[in-house]
C-alpha cells in the first residue's frame, strides 16, 4: 500500500498565501494502464482552471497539451463531467463543488494525440515550481503503483483486478488493436488482420454501406466485417471482440472449439462476401483484387497443337515437399518453377492428338495468364504420409523474398500485358515499377540482407537463423529486381504463421504497415513490432528425421500463407481516415464512440462501488 503525497499548490501568480481557502483534489491517472494511480493535492481556490489542468497533467507526469483533464462535478444525485483543458479560464471556485470534502479528476488520453511524459530535465517542469510544486519531486515508484487506499471502501483485490482490467482494455502502444480469441479462431483473427491491413480491401468495404434493417443485419457477414474494420482502426482498447461476425457467419457456441485451416478460411469468406455484394459497386471486388488466371495444357511433342482452358485462380499452391522426394524446395521461387513444370504423357499413357489423329508423346502442365493485384500463395505443410498412414507437417526450410520478381513465368508478357483486363499493369510496365510508400526499404529490414536471404556480396549463399547456409540460384538483390521492366513485381506485406504439428497448433500473422514500413505481429489480443530476425525464423528448418513420431508430435513455427501486393503507382492507395468516411460510416464511428464511452463511465462506477 502507497501513502497519498499529501502537496500544497499556492496560487503565487495571483498573490495568493498559503492560507488562503483550498481544495482537496484526488487526481486519479487514467492514460498508459494506471486506472488506479491516485496523487492527492491541494489547489487554492483562486487558481484558474486552465492554470489547474495544467498544473494537474504535470503532476501525473505528462505534458499538459497531450492529455485531457476531466473532472467530476457531484450535485445530490446528478454528475456532470467537465474538461478543464477546453473550458474558459475562470478560478475553480466558480466551477468546482467546494461544499464537497474532495473534488475527482481524471487524467485521461486526448482523442488524436499520443500522451507525452515530461522528463525529468525538462523546462516546461518550471510550471511546478512557479505554483509551489516540483513534478520531479515524486519518488519513481509513486506514480507506477497502484494505491489500494482509494477511500471507496474498496480493497485491494478489487484494485489489484481494476489494474489487470486496465491493462486489457488500454490499447497498445504499436497504435494498433487486437483480436479477442474466442476459443479457437486464431486463424480467424490472422486472416482478418490481413485484410484489415490491405488498404485496398479496407477501403472497399468501407464504402459500401448496407440498406437492410436491423433484423437482417445480424447474418450480414460484411455489414458485420465493415463494424469490426471500423473498431479496430478508431477504438482505444487493447482489444476487441469478433462474436457478431462469427454469428454473421451463422456459427454456434461449438464452432469457435474448432480449429480451421485459414486458407479454407479465405476462401469461404470470399464466396460469402462475393454472395452478399451482387448487384453492388462491389460485386467483383474479390476478383479484381486476388483472381489471377492460368492456362491447364496439353501440348503435342510431334505436331506441336496444344489443347487448353483457362482457369481462374484466388491462390497458388506452392508444394513443399514433392510426393515421394526426400528433398524438400528451398525457396518460393523454385516451388514455382516446380508448379509449372509440365508432366511428359509417355508410353500407357500417351495423349491422343487430334491433329495427328494418333497416340503421341506430350506435355501436360500450367501456365500463368496474369496475375492478381493481391497475389496469396500458400505453402502445402501438411501432407500425408503413405508410410504411417497418418497426417504430418512438413517443417522444411523454405525462404521467401521481401521483393518478389515473377514476370519470367508469363509469355509473351508485353502482348498480355494489353490485351483483356491489365490497363494498369501495363501502364506499370511502361513506368517501371514504383513504391508510393517506403522506397523499397522497410524499417527493421536490413536492404543489403533482403527476406530472401540473398546478400549485396559477391557470395550469393547466406547463413539462415539455423545456421544453414542457403545458396539462391537467382541471384537478385533489391536494387536489381526494381531495375528490372514488368508489371509483375510484388511486395510482401503479410506472412501468416502455424506453430504446432499436424494435429493441431495455433496461427498468428506477421504483416507490414504501408503506412510506415514497420513489421508487427498480430498475434490475437497482442500486437507488437517485429524486427528482420524475427521474420527469418519463420522460414521454418527442421532436422528431424520424417516419419509419425517426429513429425505429427513436434512442434515447429513456420509461415504457411503469404501475401504480396503488388507495385503500381495507379493502384497502390493509402487508408482512408476518419474524415474521409462515407456518411453511413460516420453515422456508425458516432454510434461506437458513444458506446465505448457508456463502457468506460460503468468501469469507473463499478471500480468505485463497495464490493
Amino acid at each position: 500500500m502507497v501513502t497519498d503525497l499529501n502537496t500544497q499548490v499556492v496560487c503565487a501568480e495571483k498573490g495568493g498565501s498559503a492560507d488562503e481557502p483550498k481544495v482537496t483534489c484526488i487526481i486519479r491517472n487514467m492514460v498508459n494502464n494506471q486506472a488506479t494511480t491516485r496523487h492527492t493535492v491541494t489547489l487554492p481556490v483562486c487558481m484558474g482552471v486552465s492554470e489547474a489542468a495544467a498544473e494537474i497533467s504535470k503532476i501525473t507526469g505528462f505534458e499538459p497539451s497531450t492529455v485531457s483533464v476531466t473532472y467530476e462535478r457531484h450535485n445530490g444525485d446528478k454528475m456532470e463531467e467537465l474538461r478543464f483543458d477546453v473550458m474558459e479560464n475562470q478560478p475553480i471556485s466558480m466551477v468546482c463543488n467546494l461544499d464537497a470534502k474532495r473534488q475527482d479528476f481524471y487524467v485521461l488520453e486526448k482523442e488524436g494525440v499520443s500522451p507525452k511524459k515530461i522528463e525529468p530535465t525538462s523546462p516546461d517542469s518550471s510550471l511546478g515550481e512557479a505554483s509551489g510544486y516540483q513534478s520531479s519531486t515524486l519518488p519513481p515508484s509513486y506514480s507506477a503503483t497502484c494505491d489500494s487506499s482509494l477511500g471507496l471502501g474498496s480493497s485491494s483485490s478489487t484494485d489489484f483486478n481494476s489494474c489487470s482490467y486496465s491493462q486489457a482494455v488500454m490499447k497498445s502502444d504499436t497504435g494498433y488493436t487486437g483480436l479477442v480469441n474466442q476459443a479457437m479462431t486464431c486463424y480467424l483473427n490472422s486472416l482478418l488482420q490481413t485484410l484489415y491491413m490491405t488498404p485496398e480491401f479496407r477501403n472497399a468495404l468501407y464504402r459500401w454501406e448496407y440498406d437492410g434493417n436491423e433484423e437482417d443485419s445480424v447474418k450480414n457477414i460484411p455489414y458485420h466485417l465493415q463494424r469490426l474494420f471500423l473498431q479496430l482502426q478508431t477504438s482505444k482498447k487493447r482489444s476487441v471482440e469478433t462474436l457478431d461476425l462469427t454469428k454473421s457467419f451463422g456459427w454456434d457456441s461449438s464452432e469457435v472449439w474448432q480449429q480451421h485451416d485459414v486458407q479454407e478460411l479465405c476462401r469461404v469468406m470470399f464466396d460469402a462476401l462475393e454472395q452478399k455484394w451482387k448487384k453492388t459497386k462491389q460485386a467483383n471486388l474479390i476478383n479484381q483484387l486476388y483472381q489471377g488466371k492460368l492456362k491447364d495444357y496439353v501440348k503435342c511433342l510431334e505436331c506441336g497443337y496444344e489443347s487448353a482452358r483457362t482457369d481462374a485462380y484466388l491462390d497458388i499452391p506452392l508444394v513443399v515437399q514433392p510426393f515421394g522426394s526426400n528433398k524438400a524446395y528451398g525457396s518460393v521461387e523454385e516451388a514455382m518453377n516446380a508448379f509449372v513444370q509440365p508432366e511428359t504423357l509417355e508410353g500407357s499413357n500417351q495423349y491422343f492428338c487430334e491433329k495427328c489423329n494418333k497416340k503421341c508423346n506430350a506435355h501436360k502442365g500450367l501456365k500463368f495468364i496474369t496475375f492478381p493485384y493481391l497475389l496469396t500463395m500458400q505453402l502445402k505443410r501438411f501432407d500425408f504420409d503413405y508410410s504411417t498412414m497418418h497426417r504430418i507437417k512438413l517443417n522444411n526450410r523454405m525462404t521467401f523474398p521481401e521483393l518478389l520478381d515473377i514476370n519470367q513465368f508469363i509469355d509473351d508478357l508485353e502482348e498480355k500485358g494489353e490485351s483483356n483486363n491489365d490497363k494498369h499493369e501495363g501502364e506499370a510496365a511502361a513506368n517501371g515499377p514504383v513504391d508510393s510508400s517506403d522506397e523499397g526499404i522497410d524499417e527493421g529490414i536490413e536492404i543489403e540482407n533482403s527476406l530472401s536471404g540473398t546478400s549485396s556480396s559477391s557470395d550469393s549463399s547466406s547463413v539462415g537463423s539455423d545456421g544453414t547456409t542457403n545458396d539462391h540460384s537467382n541471384g537478385k538483390n533489391i536494387l536489381q529486381i526494381t531495375k528490372k521492366k514488368g508489371p509483375y513485381i510484388y511486395d510482401l506485406f503479410s506472412i501468416m504463421i502455424h506453430s504446432g504439428s499436424a494435429a493441431g497448433g495455433h496461427y498468428y500473422a506477421y504483416i507490414k504497415s504501408f503506412e510506415d514500413g514497420q513489421w508487427y505481429s498480430f498475434n490475437d489480443q497482442q500486437v507488437t513490432r517485429i524486427t528482420y530476425d524475427d521474420i527469418r525464423k519463420v522460414y521454418g528448418g527442421s532436422s528431424a528425421t520424417r516419419g509419425f513420431y517426429s513429425s505429427a508430435y513436434a512442434s515447429s513455427t513456420n509461415a504457411y500463407m503469404l501475401m504480396y501486393r503488388q507495385r503500381d503507382k495507379k493502384r497502390n492507395s493509402a487508408f482512408l481516415s476518419p474524415e474521409e468516411f462515407p456518411s453511413s460510416l460516420q453515422e456508425e464511428l458516432r454510434r461506437q464512440e458513444e458506446k465505448e464511452e457508456a463502457e468506460r463511465k460503468q468501469r469507473e462506477i463499478d471500480r468505485c462501488t463497495c464490493k
